[in-house]
């Protein structure tokens, strides 16, 4: 099962980094999502993306572009919670290197 966030609403956001054409350097490519949802529906997407790491293929979409992503069999793990005042936050990050020396990929939520 594919990880494959939707973005069409106004309240949603992404950006994305073309990849770069030229063989020495690494290939790079981002996607960055935003957005103001349901708890329910914040469940869903997180729950398509623990099915992708399950799976071992991370599939991100936006229009015409899109980044596919395949968490190593190790990937180092960094939760952050947060209170202030009558804010609250979790942040999560999962790092991987593929193949022995290209760069890691994060996910921030």
């Amino acid at each position: 099962m594919q990880s494959t966030p939707e973005l069409d609403s106004e309240d949603e956001t992404a950006t994305v980094d073309e990849p770069d054409t030229d063989p020495k350097r690494k290939v790079k490519g981002k996607i960055k999502f935003e957005s103001v949802m349901q708890r329910s529906e914040a469940v869903a997407y997180f729950s398509a993306l623990v099915d992708g790491l399950r799976h071992g293929q991370l599939q991100f979409r936006h229009g015409e572009e899109h980044l596919s992503l395949t968490p190593a069999e190790q990937v180092h793990v960094e939760v952050k919670a947060s209170m202030k005042g009558n804010r609250e936050k979790v942040a999560f990050e999962l790092e991987w290197r593929s193949g022995s020396d290209e760069e890691g990929v994060e996910l921030d939520g």
